[in-house]
């Protein structure tokens, strides 16, 4: 495609009121040459000369061009010679504006012959120019591949308003391809420096299409051009404008050999970090702090104790950890890199962490370092006052013996200093003199680039022009937003390099805009936490951000700072609070910042560009002014007025607050709630009062009549009074005694009920009818210790947690999800259904399977859920029990699944005798193994399949014919990569690795379990069930096994006591540590709850899964409870199965 460009440069005006431009000819005949050159421009230079000597045309700074001439070379290449090709158009010369008749602003551009009329100093008429209202015109019939106009036409006090500029040139809003930059601001004009050879805006240009500003590919587009003209005519009180829209145009292209040689390689993994906090292995990434590094080594060179303290998200443990501590292991204080570096953050028990490393190096004689990170939680986790003080104490004495060779480094909020002032001798510490504390303060702007701008250049990757002073500037003097520029920063590399098939190696403005910018990452962000919380926990997040709104007098919204005590108020309990606010201002989030007596949202961008928060203060708008009203009146009656009544609600006022209070019922703090009640009550007091005179006045109306109706009233009720009295002695013995004798039947009776029923297994109703008895005990206001002694008993032989009626028929698959929050079953009707961690249906449950579901299994991220069953399938679920594949592929009954540990791959055996690798994400088989024992036979079903969870390269299965357990190594594809390690004489049920993919556990019909290692060693035997044990699995820490067998019962043992008898006896193990009985039928499964190694689900073909709790060592039963401790700890019990405790109350 070719390509055409039209140069004019005018110098010579014969006008006395248009001065003379002698850098316009020069301007333009450099930008010609730059744009035949590298552009691969057909250049038609205005006004041009023959240069004899160098054989050419070239624009003349003498010669003078008229409108004419002007006029007809854009119409011959607007709508002739560049037709259906690209075209570049500029301009350097006079521009102005002028009024017409009808009083409407034109723009001109002045060619030579151009003339005006002044009227002081505007212009009110002109002869000779090119009018853009009839260029639009023009451009707008012309048919180009591309244009690109650039006008340097603002000089010497005459302008072109941008604003008339964007109006008059609509082609370039209109037309696709066509691009317009132009050298002025509003009311500003362009210049030229004295000096320097050519105007502000063409120098600009011609400095952005120079070979430094070429990309990788070195080519400068038109964006990359307007970027670096905006960042150049900065510094110069200037702003280019531009106009367009579409590709982005290559406007020269430099050859490869100009590249320099040092240029690093394209590297597309992510150098940011995101929200996690910087660590010495990433220091390279740490960019920016070169100052505030060379401080803290000066610190630390003067004195032993350095607290570093700054806002919550200002980079205060990555300063040190990715800044100071590097540094030091390059000896930037004389021996530095010998000294060993201690670090740890305090947590609940901050003494012992700290006594155990000065004991250490107590006699070592040898310098070194401790770094105590996030020291706020001496305050925050240590709830012992007295090793709080003792830990403080600690660090005293050893920074103050001068004799010790320690050096110690603390990271502080700057809000828990107020905290240190109530201990001396950490306050010393940190006033000491001369100073030692370094305050971290926030990126500036000069700092701002470099931590933006220098990781990605590690990795070969550049920022289009501006975008780095852009995001700079997004973030700039924000309290805590570090965190959230790096998240933005990394949500910016994914889509700009890791999304694209063959990315360019340059983060784009286009990208960031993608994102949204620092605030639009982080709206992203918040969505995913907000959907990731209970409803309960969801229903609070919308209270707190209401809180956390300022509303103006229009529809201004703002951040406000809300204390702690009015946020404890409205949250159903502390341990919620606790719970969403960590989780909001956590370090992976930080959505919102706290201080010690504070909260607050992070920046205000979350409040208007995050969509479920604008919605929610649209609606509850006036929700808002109201609570926020009553929140000022209650703090001017309490502060002001010292809660006079006189300052208490009255009128109009009281009854919208009051009105408000019955609708919404908002959760008010104590004062607020005093106030309201106050105001209420003094209302309805002066009602009283005005009723009691209205009364008085009746009752002096008549008195008389009042009177005598009053005397007849007394004399009958004296007469019943007087009869009832005469009898009431004698009954209420009677009754008294009879109602004794009653109660203690019925406190008898629910105790050998519960008894009873825990003796039948039914664990859930033993433990109903242990609350009933104690509620009954309460009611009757006694504790007899010996009845307590009986129920105490029931109630802590209690294991079952939860039943829950599954599937109909029978249930044979069950599992926690690693993540610990999820449990999914199916069974006998083919349905799967997922809960929550106690057993509440989180989906309705989804059918899908035409037969039998035989097992289910979690992936190890905790999205996905695994079905097999006899219908020769496998499908894939999310987490929501929402299908997203159907794997076809076997030809018999699917027995078992296993997900490799990245969740992309499933692992299938069936009784085809066949294992089959799938692809989640296609639904695709990748490959397909099967046993060579297996090819003369006609069926060698394969009952058991798992992966190693760690290399993912060995499966343990199963053959029915052969009862053999056998290794494959998958990436040795030949026989010699199958290893059978343990032969038996009975059939295999099952086969499970345990989490470190260390050990394997086998059981078999004969009711045995045995324990391999990964070399096929037998090192342990257990002699488990008199009937066929189905299935065993390793708890996660590997401490337990809990069995599954056709005896109704789940048994747990001790795999230490297991494998310590095996080795010293070659013995198995009988007695179990504890059994759990409670189905009436068959257990099929078992499944451990990740998180909680004494939390297990059992699927049985009763129908149901039990979730139940291991009893502990002790089981508290030699402790004596109260009546009211045993009734809080059997309601808790309770609390994820029934509401009957709230029933009782």
């Amino acid at each position: 495609m070719a390509r055409y460009a039209l140069v004019i440069g005018i110098t010579e005006y014969q006008s006395s009121q248009m001065s003379r431009l002698p850098k316009a000819a020069s301007d333009a005949e450099i930008l010609a040459q730059v744009l035949e050159q590298y552009g691969g421009f057909e250049v038609k230079r205005l006004p041009a000369r023959w240069n004899a000597e160098k054989n050419c045309f070239e624009i003349s700074g003498n010669k003078t061009v008229t409108a004419a001439e002007v006029g007809q070379e854009l119409r011959t290449l607007l709508l002739d010679r560049a037709t259906k090709n690209e075209a570049l158009i500029y301009f350097a010369g006079h521009g102005f504006t002028f009024c017409d008749t009808l009083g409407q602003q034109k723009g001109v551009l002045a060619t030579s012959d151009c003339q005006v009329e002044m009227a002081g100093k505007e212009v009110i008429d002109y002869k000779y120019g090119i009018s853009l209202a009839s260029l639009n015109d023009l451009i707008q019939q012309s048919d180009l591949s591309s244009l690109v106009m650039l006008l340097d036409c603002c000089h010497s006090g005459y302008f072109l308003e941008s604003q008339l500029v964007q109006q008059t040139l609509g082609a370039f809003s209109t037309q696709r391809d066509y691009y317009l930059m132009a050298a002025c601001r509003t009311f500003e004009t362009a210049k030229s420096l004295k000096g320097e050879p050519n105007s502000y805006f063409t120098g600009a240009v011609l400095k952005g299409l120079a070979s430094a500003n070429a990309g990788r590919n070195r080519r400068v587009s038109g964006d990359l051009l307007f970027d670096y003209i905006s960042g150049e005519l900065k510094s110069f009180v200037q702003e280019p404008i531009r106009m367009g829209w579409g590709r982005s145009i290559t406007l020269v292209t430099y050859p490869q050999s100009e590249m320099p040689a040092t240029e690093i390689s394209f590297d597309r993994q992510n150098p940011y970090l995101g929200l996690s906090a910087f660590e010495a292995k990433q220091e390279k990434y740490f960019c920016g702090r070169e100052e505030a590094v060379r401080m803290l080594i000066t610190h630390l060179t003067n004195s032993r104790f350095i607290p570093v303290i700054g806002y919550s998200g200002s980079g205060k443990s990555s300063l040190i950890k990715a800044g100071l501590l590097p540094e030091l292991s390059r000896d930037r204080i004389p021996g530095s890199s010998h000294w060993p570096v201690e670090s740890f953050t305090p947590g609940k028990h901050p003494l012992g962490k700290l006594v155990d490393i000065l004991a250490r190096y107590r006699d070592q004689n040898q310098l070194f370092v401790i770094f105590i990170d996030q020291f706020e939680e001496v305050f925050t986790l240590c709830e012992d006052e007295s090793e709080r003080g003792s830990f403080i104490r600690l660090i005293a004495e050893e920074m103050n013996d001068s004799e010790r060779k320690s050096r110690m480094i603390i990271a502080l909020r700057g809000d828990f200093l107020i905290r240190c002032a109530d201990y001396s001798d950490v306050l010393n510490l940190i006033n000491h003199i001369p100073p030692r504390t370094y305050i971290v303060k926030s990126l500036g702007m000069e700092e701002l680039p470099d931590a933006i701008e220098k990781p990605a250049q590690l990795h070969g990757v550049n920022f289009e022009r501006g975008l780095v002073s852009q995001i700079a500037q997004d973030v700039a003097g924000q309290p805590g937003a570090l965190p959230l520029l790096q998240y933005a920063l990394k949500e910016l590399w994914r889509v700009c390099i890791e999304k694209p098939e063959f990315p360019e190696p340059l983060l784009t403005r286009k990208g960031y805009e993608d994102i949204g910018g620092v605030q639009g990452a982080l709206e992203n962000r918040a969505n995913v936490i907000y959907q990731s919380l209970s409803e309960a926990d969801r229903l609070f997040v919308r209270q707190l951000f209401m809180e956390l709104v300022q509303l103006g007098e229009g529809s201004e919204v703002t951040r406000r700072r809300v204390d702690w005590d009015r946020l404890r108020a409205i949250a159903d309990s502390a341990e919620q609070l606790d719970r969403v606010i960590g989780l909001l201002a956590g370090a992976q989030q930080r959505l919102i910042i706290v201080d010690e007596n504070t909260v607050e949202v992070a920046h205000e961008a979350l409040l208007c560009r995050w969509k479920l928060v604008s919605n929610w203060i649209e609606e509850d708008l006036e929700n808002i002014r109201i609570c926020r009203r009553l929140e000022i009146a209650c703090r001017e009656w309490e502060e002001t007025y010292g809660k006079s009544d006189e300052a208490l609600l009255t009128g109009a006022r009281l009854a919208e607050v009051e009105e408000w209070e019955r609708r919404v019922l908002p959760n008010l703090t104590g004062d607020e709630r005093e106030f309201l009640v106050k105001s209420v009550g003094r209302r309805d007091r002066e009602i009283q009062d005005e009723i009691k005179i209205l009364e008085r006045e009746i009752q002096l109306t008549d008195e008389k009549y009042r009177a005598q109706k009053q005397r007849t009233r007394l004399a009958i009720v004296s007469g019943i009074l007087l009869t009832f009295t005469l009898g009431l002695g004698l009954l209420t013995n009677v009754v008294v005694g009879q109602k004794r004798e009653q109660e203690v039947s019925k406190v008898g009776i629910l105790i050998g009920k519960a008894q009873q029923l825990l003796e039948s297994n039914l664990q859930l109703d033993a433990l109903i009818a242990s609350v009933e008895a104690l509620n009954e005990m309460k009611k009757q206001g006694r504790e007899n210790p010996k009845e307590l002694q009986k129920i105490q008993s029931v109630i802590f032989n209690v294991q079952e947690r939860n039943q829950l009626k599954a599937h109909p028929g029978g249930v044979y698959g069950v599992s926690f999800s690693p993540d610990g929050t999820m449990i999914a079953s199916g069974g006998v009707d083919k349905k799967i259904i997922i809960w929550n961690q106690v057993g509440k249906m989180l989906f309705s449950p989804s059918e899908g399977h035409k037969e039998t579901i035989w097992s289910v299994r979690f992936s190890p991220n905790s999205q996905f859920v695994a079905s097999a069953s006899i219908d020769d399938t496998i499908k894939i679920w999310s987490k929501k029990g929402e299908l997203i594949q159907i794997l076809k592929g076997h030809k018999g009954n699917v027995y078992d699944v296993s997900f490799s540990k990245n969740s992309d791959r499933i692992y299938s055996s069936s009784r085809d005798g066949n294992i089959i690798i799938w692809d989640v994400k296609t639904g695709r088989s990748l490959e397909t193994f099967k046993n060579p024992n297996s090819l003369n036979k006609s069926e060698y079903d394969i009952l058991g399949l798992d992966l190693e969870p760690l290399k993912n390269h060995v499966v343990v299965y199963t053959g029915n014919k052969d009862y053999e357990l056998t290794l494959w190594d998958l990436k040795n594809k030949s026989n010699k990569g199958i290893k059978t390690i343990g032969k038996t004489q009975s059939l295999i049920m099952s086969v499970r690795f345990n989490k470190n993919g260390n050990m394997i556990i086998s059981c078999d019909n004969k009711g045995n379990i045995k324990i391999w290692d990964i070399t096929g060693k037998l090192i342990g035997l257990i002699n488990s069930h008199k009937d066929i044990t189905l299935y065993a699995e390793f708890s996660y820490d590997s401490k337990y096994i809990a069995s599954a067998s056709l005896d109704k019962t789940i048994k747990i043992w001790n795999v230490d006591e297991v494998l310590n008898i095996w080795k010293n006896s070659q013995r198995g193990v009988a007695q179990p540590l504890t059994i759990l009985a409670g189905h009436t039928s068959t257990v099929n499964r078992v499944s451990f709850n990740p998180l909680n190694s004494q939390s297990i689900a059992s699927a049985s073909s009763d129908g149901t899964v039990i979730i139940w709790e291991i009893p502990r060592k002790g089981m508290e039963l030699d402790k004596r409870y109260k009546l009211d401790e045993l009734l809080t700890k059997s309601c808790n019990f309770l609390s994820t199965y029934s509401n009957i405790c709230q029933n009782l109350k």
